[in-house]
């Protein structure tokens, strides 16, 4: 990729005349984040609990306090969670959210508000845990969003709290 990249460059500078583009290629922008194996493994510990204790306040088979019930009221504020399948931490940073066969149901604005809460969650979830750190949670998790193997969705680069929709 950098072999290409310094070609482009150079092409570029030939046929425009503009030599300082070559000083940016040896200066890396973005410093890649090291996530370990451990990292990742934590986070998706917490990633799955968390889902898993959204989605029984959303159907009721969990109390206010988190305790299993068979009675209990489901609670809307949490239905944003029996949308989605699993979120994975990914070594990149990004947040996986596989996404279960009820939002085909769903229009953009709908997905826009489930992503949303998606973000609070992956967020809050990866902050308590000290796997990012209160200030990355302003800017938010970069999520990728999928139906079984098709990309479906992301957090915008600009912007990591609004979404790009696929559509046909």
């Amino acid at each position: 990729m950098r072999k290409f990249v310094l070609k482009s460059m150079i092409a570029v500078t030939l046929l425009t005349g503009v030599t300082e583009t070559i000083i940016y290629i040896n200066t890396p922008t973005v410093e890649a984040k090291t996530i370990t194996k451990k990292t990742i493994q934590k986070a998706n510990k917490a990633l799955k609990k968390a889902l898993k204790e959204d989605q029984g306040f959303a159907t009721g088979k969990l109390d206010e306090n988190g305790n299993p019930t068979d009675n209990g009221t489901p609670n809307q504020k949490y239905d944003y969670a029996t949308y989605v399948k699993s979120l994975t931490y990914q070594s990149s940073g990004a947040v996986k959210v596989q996404m279960n066969d009820k939002l085909t149901s769903l229009n953009t604005a709908q997905m826009d508000e489930i992503a949303s809460k998606i973000q609070g969650l992956a967020g809050s979830t990866l902050m308590v845990e000290e796997i990012i750190k209160p200030e990355d949670t302003a800017k938010g998790v970069y999520l990728n969003f999928y139906y079984g193997k098709r990309a479906i969705g992301h957090s915008k680069l600009s912007d990591h709290k609004e979404f790009k929709w696929y559509t046909n």
